[in-house]
């Protein structure tokens, strides 16, 4: 456990929220990977399904990948009322075991809608999203431009950011319309329409459907 006050967003960028079931992912699984289960911010939004042995039984929670661990032997670390729910015996380290699950259906891992958010600072000449309150993690996000045959990938960019794609300069200042398909993890989409003026507004969210 390390804590029990609402997700910050942790090094996932996701800001404030008021999530209060989310996890931090194990960096290092190998001494000096720097990589492990965290993939360089790839795992974001994941949900998983712990379980903790306790002195009455496995106790399980499902909670929201939102934070890394530096640790070779962190394993997950809960925050918010994740600890609690299955730490019967007091706060501390516990033998368990963990799954990867859908966030669909569990309220207690979200904010609100699966949304398209653009970073703060973004303007017409740089510009980066991620989504916020995935369903599974995201693995790409391409583009299309409406009435025109160009398409595209925005490129994933953890050295400047984790948890966070680029947005095409050339998009950003062609004063057109663009479909956005968001691929999950598990092989799901949805989808956005927005304007080049859209994709630079800092720090504004759109509802993917």
């Amino acid at each position: 456990m390390y804590s029990t006050d609402p997700s910050g967003g942790g090094a996932c960028n996701y800001g404030s929220t008021s999530v209060m079931d989310y996890a931090a992912m194990s960096v290092d699984v190998q001494p000096g990977d720097g990589n492990g289960q965290w993939q360089r911010g790839r795992v974001c939004g994941q949900c998983l399904e712990v379980a903790a042995l306790t002195s009455q039984g496995s106790k399980s929670v499902v909670v929201r990948v939102m934070d890394a661990c530096p640790d070779a032997n962190c394993g997950i670390d809960l925050g918010g009322a994740a600890p609690a729910a299955i730490m019967l015996d007091g706060f501390g380290r516990y033998d368990g075991a963990w799954r990867f699950v859908t966030c669909d259906g569990h309220p207690e891992v979200s904010d609100g809608p699966p949304r398209l958010w653009v970073k703060d600072g973004s303007n017409p000449w740089w510009a980066m999203v991620q989504v916020r309150n995935p369903p599974w993690p995201v693995a790409s996000i391409g583009w299309e431009r409406v009435g025109a045959s160009a398409t595209g990938e925005l490129t994933y960019a953890p050295d400047t950011a984790e948890n966070y794609f680029q947005v095409p300069q050339d998009l950003l200042q062609s004063d057109a319309s663009y479909v956005l398909t968001v691929r999950y993890a598990d092989g799901s989409s949805a989808t956005v329409q927005l304007t080049s003026a859209q994709l630079c507004a800092e720090s504004t969210g759109y509802d993917l459907q």
